[in-house]
């Protein structure tokens, strides 16, 4: 049974004395402690369902108490989404070296992909994460608020941003072409990835056409959109009164 940080070892004598994996955990940064905690997490995963890990086993994973891991205010799920935000990091920071090229479908096939290569070292945990990822409906939301999150940086990175509603549909259609994608990846054994490769650009393509169907009802939305918006500022024209003091002004001259 691993020794647990906390009230406990306070007053630790000599006999007792604080480990130093505690010391050094407590020293650590936010950041850096939920990366320990999702490491722990993640070894858990590898050795039973995702939904069967508990938050007290997480902690005493890490060599922490629940008291600790209330402090960092992080449940399952946050530390799913501080896993997603080190790899987008990660991934980020792997373009200064090894930039992008290519035709903006070849950009975007070329980053996915590198996302997902990315995980390789964390897929028998990620494997078990897929079978029950949350628990609940708010827990869901929460990890596809992540999901976004990560789609947005992808799309920035292969220079393909889009503002307003288009970049949200944009967004929302490539989480889950990501998603489509990471499902076969999970039982893709193959080293070259043949079959999701072949998922995530039959993916993107399907996205492409589809993106190209809805670019007249959006033109036509943004159109009435805007038709809408000049008519409300026209009506509220006409209901505002008069300023009195300057018809007063201009009586007295």
């Amino acid at each position: 049974m691993r020794k647990q940080c906390g009230p406990a070892n306070l007053f630790a004598t000599e006999r007792y004395h604080l480990p130093a994996r505690c010391a050094k955990l407590g020293a650590m940064t936010h950041e850096t402690r939920i990366k320990a905690l999702y490491e722990a997490a993640f070894r858990l995963a590898e050795r039973q369902p995702w939904r069967e890990v508990t938050l007290s086993a997480i902690a005493a994973e890490a060599g922490l108490n629940l008291a600790q891991l209330a402090s960092d205010g992080v449940g399952k799920v946050d530390l799913l989404r501080g896993f997603s935000r080190d790899m987008d990091h990660r991934l980020l920071q792997s373009l200064e070296s090894d930039p992008l090229d290519g035709e903006p479908h070849d950009r975007l096939f070329d980053v996915m992909l590198r996302r997902i290569e990315l995980l390789t070292p964390h897929k028998a945990a990620l494997k078990s994460i897929a079978a029950a990822p949350a628990d609940g409906p708010s827990e869901f939301l929460s990890l596809l608020a992540s999901a976004m999150d990560t789609q947005a940086w992808l799309l920035a990175a292969a220079g393909l941003e889009t503002p307003g509603a288009r970049g949200e549909l944009h967004r929302l259609g490539l989480a889950k072409i990501y998603a489509d994608t990471l499902r076969v990846w999970l039982d893709d054994d193959d080293p070259g990835m043949a079959r999701t490769m072949a998922t995530l650009d039959r993916g993107l393509r399907d996205g492409e056409a589809w993106l190209k169907r809805l670019e007249i009802p959006l033109a036509m939305c943004k159109g009435f959109a805007g038709a809408l918006r000049a008519y409300r500022a026209e009506r509220n024209a006409r209901r505002t009164p008069p300023d009195t003091n300057q018809t007063t002004d201009a009586t007295a001259d």
